[in-house]
């Protein structure tokens, strides 16, 4: 349980450096570049923490997924971005794929 809040956490990490490398305009602004470097460290760093004891194929999906989903729906809230049928059920398989991952 304690590797899954870590990957949470790492997959939170990155997607909030996504949403700083989107504010960033191509790494033309340094306080939103510095900003999405620091996070994505820092998730990195994250990550491998909670890997120190889990096979590297599925806590590398599972961080992946989680990222996927966090992604979209930072998409939706801080950029409006449409959520679609095709993108929402893309999430849902690759949800049910970390799922499925972690059952093994």
């Amino acid at each position: 349980m304690k590797a899954l809040v870590l990957y949470a956490l790492a997959a939170a990490l990155y997607v909030t450096g996504g949403v700083f490398m989107k504010y960033s305009a191509g790494l033309t602004r340094w306080l939103p570049t510095l900003a999405l470097v620091a996070l994505f460290s820092a998730g990195a760093l994250m990550q491998a923490w909670a890997m120190k004891r889990e096979p590297l194929g599925s806590s590398y999906v599972v961080v992946l997924g989680l990222e996927a989903l966090l992604a979209v729906l930072a998409g939706y809230f801080f950029f409006a971005e449409q959520m679609t049928i095709k993108m929402i059920s893309g999430v849902v398989l690759v949800v049910l794929g970390m799922i499925l991952l972690r059952l093994t």
